[in-house]
C-alpha cells in the first residue's frame, strides 16, 4: 500500500471508505468542468464533511512531514535521516508523532466541551429562575 504522501486525495477517500468510486468519478467530472479543488467539490456535493477533508489533508501532510508553513519539520527530517540510517521505522515514528498530536487535540476538545457544558448549565439555571419568577 502506498503512503498517504504519495496517494492522490480522491484515492485516499475511496480507500478509507469515505466515498465510493462513483462519487469520486462524479467529483472528478465536475473538477474537469470547473477547475475547482477536488476536496471542495466533495464537500459541496455532500459526499464528505469539511472535517473529513481536513483529516485526510492533514494525514497527507503528516506523511510528508510538512509544516503549516510548507516546509518539512525538523522532526520529519530527523525521522527520515534515522530511518535511512537503519535507526528505526519511519512509519512507527510518524505514528507515534501523530498519536501525540491527536492526544493533545482530544485533551483540548475535552476542555472545550466541559466549558460548554458549564455554560449550558448556567444558562439553563437562568432560564429556570426566569420561569419561576414569571419574567
Amino acid at each position: 500500500m502506498e503512503s498517504a504522501a504519495t496517494q492522490r486525495l480522491g484515492d485516499l477517500f475511496v480507500e478509507r471508505g469515505l466515498i465510493t468510486d462513483e462519487q469520486l468519478g462524479e467529483a472528478l467530472r465536475i473538477q474537469g468542468e470547473t477547475g475547482a479543488k477536488l476536496g471542495e467539490i466533495l464537500v459541496e456535493q455532500g459526499f464528505i464533511t469539511r472535517i473529513a477533508l481536513a483529516g485526510v489533508i492533514a494525514e497527507q501532510w503528516d506523511a510528508l512531514g510538512v509544516t503549516a508553513g510548507g516546509r518539512k519539520s525538523a522532526q520529519a527530517q530527523a525521522r527520515a535521516a534515522s530511518a535511512s540510517a537503519g535507526g528505526g521505522s519511519i512509519v512507527e515514528a510518524a505514528l507515534r508523532e501523530r498519536l501525540e498530536a491527536v492526544t493533545a487535540e482530544l485533551t483540548a476538545l475535552g476542555a472545550r466541551v466541559a466549558q460548554q457544558d458549564a455554560t449550558i448549565a448556567a444558562l439553563m439555571a437562568q432560564l429556570g429562575a426566569q420561569a419561576a419568577t414569571g419574567s
